[in-house]
């Protein structure tokens, strides 16, 4: 429990860096290309401590115009052991965020070096003081100056019967005329009230300041003589929660029982404001959330028989306040007023959730499933007339058979109703029912030559308005679909195998009418993935060539019987894996394709695409 705070909220934890691995990505797909690369590792010897961490993320869109965006994070520690009770280290981390469209903020960097001493004053508690220097640029502005700060922990000190976690941490980061702020308390407090019950009590505060640059107005800039005008960010939370466990080895029922309330500020402030050029948008807002969650569940487990029972209350308010600047105009500031009145809002969710599981014999079983939501959303403003109810129920069912020690069957039923009531007549023409069915059946067949995944579904959506005689604008519609999945491997030898994976899906749209169940189609569409291919395996290696294809094809309903071809897409090409696994430790998976692509307009054209993903655990 604690140690997804402490992880979450502090810098200098050499668990930060105990994974030794290289990951490394590369996906180029039609006109996108992305990348993704990470490492983290990490040496230890008996007093001396080295990691380092750094994830870089590449994309480039290839469209009508030319985007790239590029992040990329790393990170290093070091730390030396002098004594048990204390140790001198360094920390630096370098952030740096690019992309070259034209945005208020398309160019960051961050770079931060810190010496840090961490102190065990007794065996539970350690502190953590550091001090050190941040370089910040951020649209074309460059900053700098101290960071300095503690960060604190308890964990698993034991006082009596209790059990006492705490992480703790205060920073300040002076990169003048800009500033950044952050603190933060958790405590946890874990108490066994017998050998089957435990409560845990939790609380916590933490408060962020973020100074960002923002673009400036040129009446702004010459009053104050700055090129880019900074505005701030303060988010402050407050949460308290208590969560009573039982769960008993001689006792068929487990219970959790947790409670909670949770308070958010976000407090918004433009630095330099011209009195002079003032409007409505110039006030600063204010905004305040509070939050209260009520959740149980009850688990029950028989030799034959499991099922979970959840319930959960959460109920919401938002409140949006402008802030006045003192010498301007009343009109302007009522009018943000009005504007911020609009988004105030009050909400009450509701959930239960039932799973149970029948085990009818050794080799079949039932799954039964069912949900059920409301939510209750409320606006103050007599401006906004989005106020509504909500109401999603969920159920489904599903039995299965091993019908013969190579063979598995299911079969799998599923529906869902939905209805959203806008409370007033300005948005009640959008009150609607979305009506969902699904009928599924498969199986998977497996022997030494054979393996063998087979499954088909056909689903309906009706989607009907409540109000549609007197709106014409609201026509309820359905989609029905049949779905088909195949995927099957054929050992043809000991090194040698033919695998085949594809779908068909056929997919209907319509008008609907729910009171006499009929309906007019307008749409069709067909969609055929096909990708068989021959795989050879040598050791760790997999080496697979084959074909892929793949079509889509719309057709157009007239006077709604006759369809008519629409648009056509037609990819086909050969294909290429390479993969080489070997007990988690190395990993590689090439995976590409080169496809002819032509449509309904005899448009063709050519391109490749490939997947490239390696991890290597160190």
């Amino acid at each position: 429990m604690s140690a997804q705070i402490i992880k979450d909220s502090l810098s200098f934890l050499q668990s930060n860096y105990q994974k030794n691995y290289i990951h490394s990505d590369l996906n180029k797909q039609l006109n996108t290309l992305n990348y993704i690369g990470a490492l983290q590792y990490h040496i230890k010897s008996e007093r001396i401590f080295a990691g380092v961490e750094t994830r870089f993320l590449s994309t480039i869109n290839k469209g009508t115009t030319k985007n790239i965006k590029d992040e990329s994070h790393l990170s290093f520690l070091g730390e030396y052991d002098l004594s048990e009770k204390m140790s001198l280290g360094t920390f630096v981390t370098n952030n740096i965020y690019s992309d070259d469209r034209k945005l208020d903020i398309n160019k960051s960097n961050n770079v931060n070096a810190s010496l840090f001493s961490k102190l065990k004053p007794i065996e539970n508690i350690r502190l953590i003081p550091y001090y050190g220097y941040s370089i910040n640029k951020q649209v074309d502005e460059f900053d700098s100056g101290n960071i300095y700060g503690i960060e604190g922990i308890v964990d698993d000190l034991r006082m009596s019967d209790l059990l006492f976690y705490s992480s703790a941490k205060f920073e300040n980061e002076d990169i003048l005329p800009r500033r950044n702020l952050q603190r933060m308390i958790n405590l946890n407090l874990l108490s066994e009230i017998e050998t089957s019950i435990n409560n845990i009590v939790s609380t916590g505060y933490a408060q962020q300041r973020r100074d960002f640059y923002i673009q400036s107005d040129s009446i702004t800039s010459a009053q104050f003589n700055v090129k880019n005008n900074i505005q701030s960010r303060i988010e402050t939370n407050y949460f308290i929660s208590d969560r009573i466990i039982f769960n008993s080895p001689s006792s068929d029922i487990a219970l959790d029982i947790t409670g909670s309330a949770a308070w958010r500020n976000i407090d918004r402030n433009t630095r330099y404001i011209s009195l002079s050029n003032i409007t409505s948008s110039s006030y600063d807002a204010l905004v305040e959330e509070f939050k209260i969650d009520l959740s149980s569940a009850v688990e029950y487990q028989a030799d034959w028989f499991r099922t979970l029972l959840r319930l959960s209350v959460a109920e919401r308010e938002e409140i949006h306040k402008p802030k006045y600047i003192e010498g301007t105009n009343r009109i302007f500031f009522e009018e943000r007023e009005r504007l911020e009145n609009q988004k105030n809002n009050q909400s009450l969710l509701t959930t239960i959730s039932l799973s149970s599981r029948f085990e009818l014999t050794e080799k079949s079983d039932i799954t039964v499933s069912m949900f059920h939501r409301k939510l209750k959303y409320d606006t103050q403003s007599e401006e906004n007339f989005d106020d509504r109810d909500e109401l999603l129920s969920l159920f489904r069912i599903i039995y299965s058979n091993q019908l013969t020690p190579v063979f598995k069957w299911f079969v799998n039923t599923e529906a869902s109703l939905q209805h959203i009531v806008y409370l007033f007549s300005e948005r009640s023409s959008n009150n609607n029912r979305q009506r969902f069915i699904k009928l599924s059946s498969g199986g998977y067949y497996r022997t030494k030559k054979i393996r063998s995944f087979n499954s088909a579904e056909v689903s309906a959506n009706y989607t009907t308005y409540d109000f549609e005689d007197i709106n014409p604008t609201s026509r309820s519609f359905s989609f029905r679909q049949f779905y088909f999945v195949d995927s099957t491997q054929i050992n043809l030898s000991k090194n040698i195998a033919f695998d085949f994976s594809g779908y068909i899906k056929l997919s209907e749209q319509g008008e609907f009418k729910w009171d006499n169940f009929t309906g007019k189609p307008v749409r069709f569409l067909e969609e055929i993935y096909l990708e068989p291919k021959f795989v050879y395996f040598y050791s760790d290696w997999k080496f697979g060539v084959g074909l892929r294809r793949f079509t889509l094809t719309t057709f157009n309903y007239q006077n709604g019987k006759d369809r008519i071809k629409d648009t056509e897409y037609n990819s086909t090409g050969p294909l290429a894996e390479i993969t080489y696994f070997s007990d988690y430790k190395f990993n590689i998976l090439l995976y590409g394709w080169y496809e002819f692509i032509s449509t309904q307009d005899n448009i063709k054209r050519e391109t490749a695409n490939l997947n490239l993903n390696i991890k290597w655990n160190l």
